[in-house]
């Protein structure tokens, strides 16, 4: 038996066809009836997670590591103290630094965001999707409600901008680059310094009783770098950054080129 960890964007869920392929689906149902453990290990907050309701899963590592569920328990969860996210909203408003903050029932966006995304005449269905999920929120219904926030993603126009708020911040949080791509701003995570998908991967197997040499991680990007070296067989997609690939065990074929059923393949998972 085999414990498997998935991320969502890119690995499980394609953009470009906005669904899951059904050879992942396939590869997921017949792995889990040969007894391995899915296990959801994704970026995103655990407010939106409906992307993969259509597949079994055992367990959630959610916001990067902040947010870990197995079976209906949340056994970790791991916010951002109020007045030092108050503290780094100021700097990225001095910065114009646009943010979204993530949290436990919703996402919330600063206006400048919108603006940056508005202003592209190359903005993709993908994206479009994307910021139309029934999560997002104005930050005005952020500070009306002050839930708990797990990360946030940044977007600036220069990537000097993002470096400020990594050096300002660096005690307590670290910073991962998004993926380059020429159609948008330059974008990164800003993450508790304990929190990685990794270190969300092994509390879920210590309080399942398992051991970490019976781990499969499969990622595309650079929030997937720990758990890509951590887990026993890292697995980079064939569409992953390309700084991600050199740390992986195996590198699959593209999301698209049934990637996720090859590498179940492979590992004799199905």
């Amino acid at each position: 038996m085999k414990y498997i960890f998935l991320d969502i964007d890119g690995t499980l869920f394609d953009h470009n066809t906005l669904c899951i392929p059904e050879s992942t689906k396939k590869a997921v149902e017949l792995a889990r009836k040969r007894g391995n453990k899915i296990f959801i290990s994704t970026g995103r907050s655990c407010c939106m997670l409906d992307l993969v309701d259509e597949i079994g899963f055992e367990g959630v590592i959610a916001a990067a590591g902040a947010y870990v569920k197995v079976g209906e328990e949340v056994i970790y969860e791991e916010s951002i103290e109020k007045e030092k996210l108050k503290e780094i909203i100021s700097f990225c408003d001095e910065q114009n630094v646009a943010y979204i903050l993530e949290g436990r029932s919703g996402v919330y966006l600063d206006s400048k965001v919108t603006g940056f995304f508005n202003g592209m005449s190359s903005m993709d269905d993908s994206l479009k999707a994307f910021f139309s999920h029934k999560m997002f929120r104005g930050m005005n219904e952020y500070l009306e409600e002050e839930e708990i926030i797990y990360k946030m993603c940044l977007y600036a126009l220069q990537e000097k901008d993002l470096f400020k708020v990594k050096e300002r911040f660096s005690k307590g949080f670290h910073m991962v680059s998004g993926q380059a791509d020429e159609r948008y701003p330059y974008s990164a995570e800003l993450l508790l310094l304990k929190n990685n998908k990794a270190n969300g991967i092994r509390k879920a197997i210590e309080y399942s009783g398992a051991d970490m040499e019976d781990t499969i991680a499969i990622g595309d990007s650079l929030n997937d770098l720990e758990m890509i070296k951590e887990c026993t067989v890292g697995i980079a997609m064939g569409n992953a950054d390309e700084r991600l690939k050199p740390h992986a065990d195996f590198v699959t074929a593209d999301i698209g080129r049934h990637g996720i059923y090859k590498a179940f393949e492979r590992f004799q998972l199905i």
